[in-house]
């Protein structure tokens, strides 16, 4: 009698397995289908058309700015101008007032001087080089501070930037450098956004400032990172939403300032969402996606879209995406795998399954998984504990790749402006960044570009 009651529990248990398999092999195919059916909706949709419009409306006007340009306090009485979310001085005049102003050492400062070759205006719509507003050549603010080897302090209270002499010193940068056949390790700086309007931010003036020694810190050290950026911040409790495909000022422009800057030092984008949040919510803070959003599939399917046009239109190479909090239903990977061709997902667990792979969209087109399986630091205080998770992650032979906030580092990273006009930045080297840097150089790996592990 007992084994004929085995046999029939163990058949129904087989039978209910593989219903639970159907179910499962069913439901999967509704939802992507169903998203594939939303991603194509959204495409033609009035609310991403709307978005598209009112952005480029908005981006690529010429409007007058408030912003007043010094050079160490001395006002140069230049005329300036947004366009693409980014400022621009006249070309000619603001170089020329510069170099009289500057003292004859200037050079040792890092002062590149004729380091432009203008040979006619850009053709490209978005970041142009040099552009022609009423008749005279401007230039966009960041590639003249470059060009120049100077630096930019931004004070959006009162629109104005002070340009100051910038020499990069690197004695507090450590001997230990990377070696030439170094294995590879991904770093992502995490949220990323203009939340400088709310009660408490990070990235104020000087929060974008301190981001930028982050980020020539890590090209001091000759590591690469990526930028996982959120470009529509919003909170509806203080009743902010800073659209930067819809509003640019001083201190919008500083935060684009910044993004260029963190790029040209090594850092690749990822789009973090379209504003990480919904419902009350605010930026950064709450979920877009996952089970818990209360978000429609169409709304995310637009929100998918509308946050790869605002990067677009905003000058960004926008290919890769990552979820906030990684929140995700499997409608919400179908639909993504049509608009990006990246993907930073992580389980979190330190096993071989912690591997980049491959799929394909509906398409053709390739999309890549990007784990980082050391997850994330969450405050200084589990210090400890990350380096921990970076060795199990050299251990098991998975990808070795962490996050974590560049503002925890930012009450250690000092900044002063000398009588002479130079801007110095110091990062105490025992801090988050610099100890994880550490870390990764001397177990023989280097933080670089997921690509160098599909060697």
């Amino acid at each position: 009698m007992s084994k004929r009651i085995l046999k029939i529990v163990l058949t129904v248990l087989l039978f209910g397995a593989a219903a639970a398999v159907c179910i499962y092999f069913l439901y999967s195919y509704h939802e992507a289908r169903a998203g594939l059916k939303a991603i194509s909706n959204a495409y033609t949709s009035e609310a991403v058309s709307e978005n598209r419009r009112l952005g480029e409306e908005h981006l690529f006007t010429v409007q007058k700015a408030p912003t007043e340009v010094y050079f160490k306090d001395i006002p140069l009485n230049a005329d300036t101008y947004f366009y693409d979310g980014r400022l621009y001085v006249p070309f000619e005049e603001t170089y020329d007032i510069l170099v009289s102003l500057m003292d004859e050492n200037a050079e040792e400062y890092g002062v590149i001087y004729d380091n432009f070759i203008f040979s006619g205006y850009s053709e490209e719509k978005i970041n142009p080089y040099f552009m022609e507003i009423d008749g005279k050549c401007f230039i966009s603010f960041y590639k003249l501070v470059k060009g120049m080897g100077v630096a930019a302090v931004f004070d959006s209270e009162n629109d104005s930037v002070n340009i100051l002499y910038r020499k990069t010193d690197t004695s507090d940068v450590p001997a230990l450098v990377k070696s030439e056949d170094s294995l590879p390790a991904l770093l992502r700086l995490e949220d990323i956004n203009p939340d400088g309007y709310c009660e408490n931010p990070r990235y104020t003036d000087e929060g974008h400032e301190k981001l930028r020694a982050v980020g020539e810190y890590l090209e001091r050290r000759e590591q690469l990172f990526y930028i996982a950026a959120i470009l529509r911040y919003v909170n509806p409790g203080e009743d902010i939403d800073v659209d930067l495909t819809k509003m640019t000022n001083t201190y919008t422009a500083d935060f684009m300032y910044t993004l260029d800057y963190l790029i040209d030092k090594g850092g690749k984008l990822i789009i973090h969402g379209y504003t990480h949040q919904f419902d009350d919510y605010f930026s950064a803070d709450g979920f877009e996606f996952g089970l818990v959003s209360t978000l429609s599939r169409q709304e995310r399917a637009e929100r998918l879209v509308m946050a790869r046009d605002n990067a677009e239109m905003l000058g960004f190479e926008c290919s890769m995406w990552e979820f906030p909090h990684y929140g995700a239903t499997p409608s919400d990977l179908k639909m993504a795998e049509e608009v990006y061709s990246v993907i930073f997902q992580s389980t979190g667990h330190l096993n071989k399954s912690d591997d980049i792979v491959t799929v394909e969209a509906s398409d053709g087109h390739t999309v890549t998984y990007v784990p980082l399986p050391a997850y994330y630091l969450n405050n200084i205080y589990e210090l400890d504990d990350m380096l921990g998770r970076i060795q199990e992650c050299e251990d098991a032979g998975c990808v070795v790749g962490l996050f974590f906030h560049p503002s925890i580092d930012f009450e250690k990273i000092e900044i002063d402006t000398t009588p002479w006009g130079v801007r110095n930045w110091y990062y105490t080297p025992y801090w988050a960044l610099p100890v994880m840097t550490d870390k990764i150089i001397e177990d023989g790996y280097t933080f670089t570009y997921f690509e160098e592990y599909l060697q």
